[in-house]
C-alpha cells in the first residue's frame, strides 16, 4: 500500500500487532478486517499522517513555536506513567481543559496530529514490550476526567470529536484495554446518548464509568496501575 512505502513510511501492514488488532476489530473475519485496514491505510497516506508525526516530533522536541508553547501550558492530555504490563497509560482531563479554545488557537488538524502521535508512541513502547517478553498486548489504559464537562469549555469539544471520532476508530481500531470514565456530571446520560451512537459496540464493553469519589475507582486502578502511575488528583475526590 502507498501508506507503507516512500520515504520515511512505517510498514503497517507488515506489523503482527498491527494486523492483530485489526482482525480483533472484525471479530476474527479476515476479509472485513482487510477492508478496514485499507480504509486506514487510505486515510494514513490521504492524510500523510507518518510525515506529519514525524514533522510534528521534531517540532515539540524544539518546544519553541507558538503552538507547542499553546499545548504545553494548556494540554488536557498526559501519560499517567506504566501500567502493571509496563505499558503506558494515558490521562484525558476535560475536566480542566478547552479543546474547543485549542482547536480555535492551534487548529483541529494539529490537535489530531497531536493525539494521534500520542497514541503511536503508545504502539511504539507496546512493540518494544513484546520484544522484550515474547508476550504481545496491543491495547492501553485511559482516564478520562469529565467533572465540569457539561459547562460551555467542556461541551467545546464535542465538535472535534464529532469530526474525528470515526477517525480513531478506523485507524487505531482495539486500542482500549480498559477506559475509566471518572466523576461524570449529573446531566451524563444525555451527552452518552451522543457518543454512544457513534461509538464501536466491542469499545462501549471496555468502558467503566464511576461518579466524583475517588473510592468507586481506586480499587479497580490498583489492579491495572502501580501506586506511583496514580497522581494525587486521581486519589482525591475533587478534580
Amino acid at each position: 500500500h502507498k501508506a507503507c512505502i516512500g520515504e520515511g513510511a512505517a510498514p503497517h501492514s507488515q506489523k503482527a500487532a498491527t494486523l492483530l488488532r485489526f482482525l480483533r476489530a472484525r471479530s476474527g473475519d479476515c476479509e472485513a478486517a482487510a477492508w478496514l485496514l485499507e480504509e486506514a491505510l487510505d486515510w494514513r497516506a490521504d492524510f500523510d499522517i507518518d510525515r506529519k508525526i514525524r514533522e510534528w516530533r521534531s517540532e515539540w522536541a524544539e518546544g519553541i513555536s507558538p503552538r507547542v508553547r499553546v499545548l504545553q501550558k494548556y494540554t488536557f492530555m498526559a501519560p499517567l506513567g506504566l501500567d502493571l504490563e509496563g505499558l503506558p497509560a494515558v490521562a484525558i482531563r476535560h475536566s480542566v481543559s478547552d479543546l474547543g479554545g485549542l482547536c480555535r488557537e492551534i487548529g483541529m488538524e494539529t490537535m489530531l496530529v497531536y493525539m494521534a502521535a500520542m497514541i503511536e508512541d503508545q504502539f511504539e513502547r507496546a512493540h518494544e514490550r513484546m520484544m522484550e517478553r515474547g508476550h504481545c498486548l496491543t491495547n492501553f489504559i485511559e482516564v478520562w476526567d469529565l467533572y465540569h464537562a457539561l459547562s460551555p469549555a467542556g461541551l467545546g469539544a464535542v465538535p472535534f470529536y464529532k469530526k474525528y471520532a470515526s477517525v480513531f476508530d478506523k485507524v487505531y481500531p482495539e486500542r482500549l484495554r480498559v477506559c475509566f470514565i471518572i466523576r461524570v456530571p449529573w446531566a451524563w446520560n444525555t451527552v452518552w446518548r451522543f457518543f454512544e451512537a457513534i461509538m464501536p459496540a466491542a469499545t462501549k464493553k471496555k468502558i467503566r464509568i464511576k461518579g466524583c469519589r475517588a473510592d468507586s475507582w481506586l480499587e479497580e486502578f490498583r489492579a491495572l496501575l502501580p501506586d506511583e502511575s496514580i497522581p494525587d488528583w486521581l486519589r482525591s475526590d475533587s478534580a
